[in-house]
């Protein structure tokens, strides 16, 4: 660790949001210091200390979120960038748009990772943001698009359910070929709201509740689509060798989870993102050879691949701004119900394949380094959050 930890020494900006899974790994350059604002354990603290002065109007915001209304709250023009940096709280965007919590790469690793942390495996997928309301369950990839409209067992989730108003909000991972959603997450059940609730009382709601309704972990007319609940486990080496060796899916990434978050919108360096190949270089944890043979031909180490990751993103970058500049515009122009939903939903065809057809397409493309990039969890999978749209955290980040 101390190897690496010179390594990274310093940081290396391109954005004012350094640890998303999306940008460049913050501390390849040397011209900034360990101890500099950004600095990943300073600004975890902070955000702990500053959730408790949060304010927000979360009620509000899932009324928004369930019934699609947001007549009430002004457009802004440009996205806030780097509210986290220096620990205080984001919010989220409009019209589904930057409603999930996402990783950051694990830079630092927290000197309280095995007694304050959980862990998540993640699976391949497409990280979703799940809405049910009036009986009806609707799916939005992580940039906001919509994706289709489904019944389902969710409370508020499907026709003849015994009151309308129930609503439910969930942060999954979309596997197609499984017809699967994996829940990240829970924000809201049943009306009741918990995003300002720690992490540990969150999973422990996912899964009480999801034990009332078996029906959801089953396909039916009335539930197309599977959900099933994701276990955290300690973030001891042996129960981390013990859930990559015994997981029963293809794992994307292992989301960490600080147990004190609340659930924040946005990049977070209380939900870091790894890939399983990384495990024996960062937390000196073996894994079966199997998840070794993911490692992609050009990884040499976390460092090298993070750079790589970094320049794509930089070129990816450069090359946006001057295409909307050659349009002259920036965002999509404004449209209300279902002729938004359907521009947003052509939209997310043309950028990564989210349609509106019988599955949620989990398009994957690999950029330079050999990386897999997808709508994942962890995006910020993007990790899983870690990163993605699902950027993913697998290359940059489900950002998880």
């Amino acid at each position: 660790m101390d190897d690496l930890a010179a390594a990274l020494a310093g940081s290396f900006e391109i954005s004012s949001d350094p640890n998303k899974v999306s940008a460049p790994h913050p501390r390849f350059a040397q011209f900034k210091s360990k101890s500099s604002k950004s600095d990943q354990n300073n600004r975890r603290r902070e955000l702990l200390e500053n959730q408790k002065k949060n304010r927000f109007d979360f009620l509000n915001h899932v009324r928004k979120l369930t019934e699609d209304d947001w007549k009430n709250e002004e457009e802004e023009e440009e996205e806030e960038e780097g509210m986290d940096v220096d620990g205080k709280i984001k919010r989220p965007g409009r019209f589904y748009k930057d409603q999930l919590m996402l990783s950051e790469w694990l830079v630092e690793v927290p000197p309280d990772l095995a007694e304050e942390w959980l862990m998540v495996l993640c699976p391949v997928g497409r990280r979703t943001l799940v809405v049910t309301n009036k009986f009806s369950t609707k799916a939005y990839s992580k940039g906001g698009h919509f994706i289709r409209s489904f019944p389902s067992h969710l409370p508020g989730g499907k026709r003849r359910q015994s009151q309308s108003k129930n609503c439910t909000v969930l942060d999954c991972v979309y596997n197609e070929l499984e017809k699967t959603f994996y829940v990240l997450d829970l924000m809201c059940w049943n009306g009741h709201s918990i995003y300002e609730t720690e992490t540990e009382f969150r999973f422990f709601w996912l899964h009480d509740k999801f034990q009332e309704i078996p029906e959801l972990g089953e396909t039916s007319k009335t539930n197309p689509l599977k959900f099933v609940p994701l276990p955290s486990f300690p973030c001891t080496p042996e129960s981390i060798t013990n859930a990559v060796t015994s997981a029963n899916f293809e794992i994307d990434g292992l989301l960490f989870y600080h147990k004190r978050t609340h659930y924040l919108f946005g990049s977070s360096p209380l939900v870091v993102w790894l890939k399983p190949y990384m495990l024996p270089e960062i937390l000196n944890i073996q894994v079966p050879d199997q998840q070794m043979t993911h490692r992609p031909e050009a990884y040499t180490t976390y460092a090298d691949h993070l750079q790589a990751v970094g320049d794509d993103k930089t070129k990816d970058t450069s090359t946006t701004k001057r295409d909307y500049k050659a349009y002259g515009q920036t965002r999509l122009p404004r449209r209300k119900g279902k002729a938004r939903d359907q521009e947003m939903a052509d939209a997310s065809l043309e950028d990564g394949g989210e349609g509106q057809g019988e599955g949620l397409d989990d398009s994957v493309d690999k950029n330079s380094s050999g990386v897999v990039d997808h709508d994942s969890a962890a995006s910020g999978s993007d990790a899983h959050g870690g990163g993605g749209d699902m950027e993913s955290e697998a290359g940059s980040n489900p950002q998880r």
